[in-house]
């Protein structure tokens, strides 16, 4: 059976999702020129988490040990990251989701918690892709059904400018990070350290990123946050005031850069029982909450 592809489309900008893997927005060309990334694997059945924009829900990032305890019970999670034994980047990523409606420029689709995932209570999301000249907006509807449902929301869009990886500059206006044991925060906030201070635009050289920042300057609207860019192209990363960290991340390939909005930090379940704020939400029982974001190119 061929998969189905979603395509939607404002002039020369074009998206393409993957319903079935996670409503994975994994194709953005404009005149021609792909600014996400897909792994050589993507087609016909390579993971969706190392390509596009995979979704992040009902946690992004790590939950250390794979479990975690809300309300006196105990929840075991899949242990995703065997080298680490963390369950990693929830389960909308990996699930095939429902279509709801399309458009020429738009795609709305809905993922639900389900008795197969292990979680404290009901819910779900619903994602709309909006393309617009040159953009592509993303906008999140996360509701609680008949109980107070706890979450953490993100997305890890891979991208990518023309031109060699060496002359791309990266810039980010973190203040801040989080520093990591074993890819999991020890819970302390620091200063941007000078290997992850992107406040003014730079080359990567041969750093590898894997990192949590934190520290954005505040904002009531959605704001311009990131931004990779070379002599040829400026792309953009905006979002709204409650994306509070992002992750900033390198494959090995050294052919992309994950620029990562996240409502919460790394492991943030753990954090937050500890009683530090690492923005682990609870949205209570029939309530809906928005979230958007959105990439620009120049």
């Amino acid at each position: 059976m061929t998969e189905e592809i979603l395509q939607i489309q404002h002039g020369s900008t074009v998206a393409r999702i993957l319903p079935e893997r996670g409503f994975n927005c994994y194709s953005l060309t404009v005149d021609g020129f792909d600014y996400m990334h897909q792994a050589p694997d993507l087609f016909p059945d390579g993971s969706p988490t190392r390509s596009g924009s995979p979704i992040l829900f009902p946690w992004p990032n790590r939950i250390a040990g794979a479990r975690f305890s809300w309300d006196g019970v105990e929840y075991q999670l899949p242990i995703t990251e065997p080298a680490t034994g963390s369950s990693l980047h929830g389960y909308a990523c990996h699930s095939p989701w429902q279509v709801l409606s399309t458009g020429p420029d738009h795609a709305t689709a809905q993922f639900l918690l389900t008795e197969q995932h292990p979680w404290p209570a009901g819910g779900g999301l619903r994602v709309t892709y909006r393309v617009e000249p040159r953009g592509l907006v993303v906008t999140t509807e996360v509701f609680a059904l008949d109980q107070d449902l706890p979450f953490g929301l993100g997305f890890h869009p891979y991208l990518r400018v023309p031109g060699p990886f060496d002359q791309w500059h990266l810039q980010c206006d973190a203040d801040s990070a989080w520093p990591l044991s074993t890819m999991i925060p020890t819970g302390d906030v620091t200063p941007v350290p000078s290997r992850l201070d992107f406040r003014t635009a730079r080359t990567l050289g041969e750093e590898h990123l894997d990192d949590v920042l934190t520290g954005l300057p505040p904002a009531t609207t959605l704001t311009r946050r990131a931004s990779l860019m070379t002599n040829a192209a400026l792309l953009t990363v905006s979002s709204d005031p409650a994306f509070r960290e992002y992750v900033m991340f390198t494959p090995t390939s050294r052919d992309a850069v994950a620029i990562e909005p996240y409502t919460c930090t790394t492991d943030a379940v753990h954090l937050e029982q500890r009683g530090i704020d690492a923005g682990w939400l609870v949205l209570p029982a029939g309530e809906t909450r928005t979230f958007t974001w959105r990439l620009d190119i120049a």
